[in-house]
């Protein structure tokens, strides 16, 4: 059986990987680049859930999860 700690060692580069920035196909709207979703991992728990969004040019929003 492996210990608490092998296992998240072992899961640990799953969850890393999972939640680098990607950019997911939405056009900014301020300089019409790619937006990249902050944490990919997170999504708000609003009314509809939100995830964060992000361009390199400065602009921050929210997005419909």
């Amino acid at each position: 059986m492996k210990t608490l700690e092998e296992h998240n060692q072992d899961r640990r580069p799953m969850h890393d990987m999972a939640n680098e920035r990607s950019r997911n196909g939405i056009e900014c709207p301020d300089c019409k680049h790619e937006l990249m979703d902050s944490n990919p991992m997170v999504t708000l728990t609003s009314y509809p859930p939100q995830k964060n969004v992000h361009c390199e040019c400065g602009y921050s929003g929210y997005r419909i999860a």
